[in-house]
């Protein structure tokens, strides 16, 4: 497959949520737009193979001035708000709101041909990889990034 901002979008954000522990009621969820923490998730996510191969290959990793940057995450990030997933990303912002629920997420994947379980599993990762991420950060520098 050869994925654009729209499909890796609907991948990250639908695993992101299908692997939270958010209410029945499909409560909003935050995913980290700041500090290289979703950078530097989605980077060990990839070397562990926790997402689909068409996803992997379409992601690509820079050392910046700043630090570790997913080439296309902007794209992504401005996607997923363009369609009403999250909450616009926002500079000034420490993350995003997701704004779709477990119902929304599942039939993301589903019209992407993946099974539900393997969209759990690959969130599940990469909230991992996150809150690693932050850990290396040391003390939180913002009480914003904190409770991925």
């Amino acid at each position: 497959m050869n994925a654009g901002a729209h499909e890796i979008a609907d991948v990250i954000i639908a695993s992101w949520i299908l692997s939270g522990d958010g209410g029945p009621q499909g409560e909003l969820t935050r995913i980290p737009t700041s500090h290289g923490l979703l950078d530097r998730a989605l980077q060990k996510t990839v070397e562990r193979n926790a997402l689909p191969e068409w996803v992997k290959k379409n992601l690509h990793f820079v050392d910046s001035r700043t630090g570790l940057l997913c080439v296309e995450l902007d794209s992504i990030l401005n996607m997923a708000q363009r369609v009403n997933l999250t909450s616009a990303p926002n500079p000034t912002y420490r993350c995003a709101e997701v704004q779709v629920g477990a119902s929304v997420a599942k039939q993301l994947l589903r019209d992407l041909d993946i099974s539900v379980e393997a969209g759990k599993e690959w969130g599940k990762v990469l909230r991992d990889e996150v809150a690693k991420a932050l850990a290396d950060l040391g003390p939180s520098p913002e009480p914003a990034l904190e409770g991925y």
